[in-house]
């Protein structure tokens, strides 16, 4: 697509230029166009643009319901132009108990719809952490802890920290479905129908099922939105049930998100809570106490 010649003589609003390498327009009021350019990317960024493309090419052809209108999408070497139909977005005010049933009926859709092809044996692979990796993060948590003296115990980290590998191995059983890598709120869209999109599919991955589920209540706990796991696990187990006449487990769902939520914070949170009051360091601390004992592993 030629964006100059395209451009011209439109009327055109900038939503979003130069972040993140892609240059996103409103078009007449009725079209999105995002604009990549891989000469604007650091890393493997243009590669996860280029998913995006792909993905949105292969489902638009197959008629795929859950995905925006797709007027054109293009992938070359060094760029790609996505142009689909413009929506609007749900408000969080939006979000009650008949929206969630909608959400997890999307959430079925997607995960299960047949894998495009581009991403067929693409599973994440399992890496178990080595002994230095654990050694690591188990400074990493004693020097949060060092700040606040004598208000935690190590030994119970340490006994994560035994079992983190087998935590992570377990996990990895889950079966492995197409997932979105991004699901939250911000890029679900909607025309105004009961219908429920979703956009932004950068992160589109063969992962556990848990994944986009646990994604999406974390981000809309973050909003200030906090939804029932249990309840939520049960609307998207009914979802799939009807649609494909299997049932998800909303259970073993929710071990697998508390199995995920402690490897998580095992290896990562401790980066992030240095300077941080006792309670929040003791907020996150006992949570992952908790998740690792309803992970049942």
């Amino acid at each position: 697509m030629d964006i100059n010649a395209f451009l011209c003589g439109r009327n055109v609003r900038e939503i979003r230029v130069g972040q993140s390498g892609a240059d996103v327009y409103e078009i007449d009021g009725e079209m999105i166009l995002k604009h990549v350019r891989r000469d604007a990317l650091e890393g493997d960024k243009f590669d996860t643009y280029s998913r995006e493309a792909l993905f949105y090419q292969e489902k638009s052809q197959k008629g795929c319901s859950y995905i925006p209108e797709i007027m054109d999408a293009e992938v070359t070497e060094d760029e790609i132009t996505i142009l689909m139909r413009k929506y609007d977005m749900p408000a969080l005010t939006d979000v009650d108990d008949q929206m969630l049933d909608r959400i997890a009926d999307l959430l079925a859709h997607i995960h299960y719809d047949e894998i495009p092809s581009f991403l067929k044996g693409a599973d994440d692979e399992m890496k178990l952490m080595t002994d230095d990796e654990i050694s690591q993060c188990l400074n990493g948590w004693k020097s949060v802890f060092d700040e606040h003296p004598g208000a935690f115990d190590m030994s119970p980290l340490e006994e994560v920290a035994a079992k983190i590998n087998e935590i992570i191995s377990w996990h990895a059983t889950e079966k492995c479905v197409m997932t979105h890598g991004d699901f939250h709120r911000e890029n679900l869209l909607t025309d105004g129908s009961r219908a429920l999109l979703i956009c932004d599919w950068q992160g589109v991955k063969v992962a556990g099922e848990s994944e986009d589920l646990s994604f999406f209540m974390s981000r809309l706990s973050a909003d200030g939105i906090k939804i029932d796991p249990k309840s939520f696990a049960s609307k998207y187990s009914e979802a799939a049930l009807k649609l494909t006449g299997e049932k998800a487990d909303p259970e073993l769902i929710l071990k697998h998100i508390d199995a995920a939520n402690v490897i998580t914070t095992f290896m990562y949170w401790h980066y992030f809570l240095h300077g941080n009051p006792e309670e929040r360091v003791r907020e996150v601390y006992d949570k992952m106490m908790t998740d690792a004992r309803n992970s049942g592993v």
